[in-house]
């Protein structure tokens, strides 16, 4: 994995270079989920795989006509149907690297959801590879708490209640758990039904 890393930075510097925003939204990410990974006690090798999957997870797009990534009106259906291709053009460029197929597959599935009603395959549960499951609570609340060109940042307390609301249904609920748990910026990410209903996550 190691020996990958002046060819990671060259792509994320291609990501960079092309859309800012993005890349410095998947820094975030990526520093998230290996704090995700971290707790939930996968080794060293599966959290740089995940470190390497947040940074690159947007990679897709890049192949995204800008009038659509950048649309500060409501996406029409064909449009949103172009956006969701983004993780199979990430796959489509990684997977052609032998070394990269394992982390080509965590950007396929981070828009899976937890009931089988993501997207690209519909994957469901357990079928969903951990560190995509672990990148799609990272992605959102990074992409929940940040300006858009179509809305403003959502407020830390509103992106929580939205996880928190997604826990077994579109988010993997014991991953949601240990999120709540996390110490980010200095702040444990803590909302005031966090005990009262820990049973409720862990049982989802």
């Amino acid at each position: 994995m190691d020996s990958l890393t002046p060819l990671v930075r060259a792509i994320f510097r291609m990501l960079e270079a092309r859309l800012e925003v993005v890349s410095r939204h998947s820094e975030r990410v990526a520093s998230l989920a290996v704090m995700l990974a971290r707790e939930l006690g996968m080794n060293e090798n599966d959290q740089k795989m995940i470190y390497v999957a947040g940074l690159l997870h947007d990679l897709g797009k890049m192949a995204v006509p800008g009038r659509i990534l950048f649309k500060p009106d409501k996406l029409t259906g064909e449009e949103w149907e172009e956006i969701k291709k983004h993780p199979v053009y990430s796959f489509e460029v990684l997977s052609y690297i032998p070394q990269l197929k394992d982390i080509s597959l965590l950007m396929l599935y981070h828009h899976e959801r937890y009931d089988g009603r993501g997207y690209p395959r519909g994957l469901k549960g357990e079928d969903i590879p951990l560190g995509a499951r672990i990148l799609a609570v990272a992605d959102s609340y990074d992409a929940m708490t940040s300006h858009r060109v179509y809305r403003p940042a959502m407020s830390t307390r509103k992106a929580l209640e939205e996880i928190y609301r997604c826990a077994g249904t579109q988010f993997d609920p014991r991953v949601v758990e240990v999120f709540f748990n996390l110490d980010v910026s200095g702040s444990k990410l803590e909302v005031p039904f966090r005990k009262r209903d820990r049973e409720v996550l862990t049982t989802t």
